[in-house]
């Protein structure tokens, strides 16, 4: 879900979730979920052993079945460094094997990153992304960071936390549109507060984005931060920031979006460990539609995907349906 303090998101920002999907393969048509399940035992214990070569070969073998760069990242990337860093909390490994995973996720995504480049299209607008100061952990805004640069933004990204003061300055010396800062403990939120109130002294006002896995504890107050928006992943990261700074959806078409409302199924469906008939079951649906629906070559009434939502246990909006 996505929670937004001045920003209420239209139709063509969350577009961008389904636009995406179309455009870099979000999510591969023929993948099972032993599939999945054995690319990322691949890739997590090639992190664990600290071996980047294949690390690296896990990725291509994915590229190789279908998955897109989005896919690669959400699929493979982030719920490695998760499990990596879950193992890390629990004592099963050290600071050292955590740090090296990184340090070859960093790698491989600055790889992943330059292809892409060569060929978006700019769609004119610039953003800076850096860490709340004091926080140390970039991955996640690395990653917002590529997402923005394939959906076309310049994007000056920070590398790490930098002081308050200095980054009002570095600000103000690049005409920004906005500012994405990022958390990942909530020891910095009063840092957060802080960072807002002094990029609003600027003049004009960049947009400000806040996102990070230290919003996800129930106890922090999302409403009381004084930027623009509030996101809870990266996906929605960049509709809203699409948003923030009036960017429409491109006019894709009715088909484009169906075959991208159907990888999005399916990859729910995979995270959920169903098969298309456990789908249908649940759904209350026949198969074939099912199957049909997650090739994107199937119309589709809201009744069906207020089912399917129900079924997978998720909301509209992560299907790429807004709310309005």
């Amino acid at each position: 879900m996505l929670a937004i303090n001045k920003l209420h998101i239209s139709i063509s920002g969350v577009k961008y979730i389904l636009q995406t999907a179309v455009i870099y393969k979000w999510s591969p048509f023929m993948l099972t979920v032993q599939d999945l399940e054995t690319l990322r035992k691949r890739y997590v214990n090639a992190l664990l052993a600290g071996d980047s070569g294949k690390a690296r070969q896990a990725v291509s073998d994915a590229q190789n079945r279908g998955f897109g760069i989005h896919s690669v990242y959400v699929d493979i990337l982030s719920y490695a460094q998760s499990s990596i860093g879950e193992m890390w909390h629990n004592g099963e490994i050290n600071i050292g094997v955590e740090h090296l995973a990184t340090v070859i996720t960093l790698d491989i995504m600055n790889e992943l990153r330059s292809k892409v480049s060569t060929y978006r299209k700019s769609n004119g607008f610039r953003a800076v992304v850096t860490p709340v100061e004091g926080d140390t952990h970039i991955l996640g805004s690395r990653m917002l960071s590529d997402f923005l640069i394939i959906d076309g933004w310049e994007v000056d990204f920070m590398g790490g936390p930098i002081p308050i003061e200095d980054l009002v300055k570095f600000v103000q010396s690049r005409s920004v549109d906005m500012v994405g800062i990022s958390i990942t403990n909530t020891a910095y939120i009063a840092n957060v507060q802080s960072t807002i109130r002094a990029l609003k002294s600027i003049i004009p006002n960049p947009k400000i984005l806040i996102g990070g896995l230290a919003l996800d504890d129930s106890k922090i107050d999302l409403k009381s931060f004084e930027g623009d928006a509030v996101a809870l992943n990266i996906f929605e990261g960049v509709a809203v920031a699409r948003n923030l700074v009036g960017l429409t959806d491109g006019g894709y078409t009715l088909e484009e979006h169906l075959a991208a409302l159907g990888s999005r199924i399916r990859a729910e469906r995979l995270e959920n460990q169903m098969t298309q008939q456990d789908l249908a079951t649940a759904s209350e649906l026949d198969r074939t539609y099912i199957s049909a629906l997650e090739q994107g070559k199937q119309n589709v009434t809201f009744g069906a995907v207020l089912r399917i939502a129900k079924a997978l246990n998720i909301s509209l909006p992560l299907l790429g349906i807004p709310l309005e």
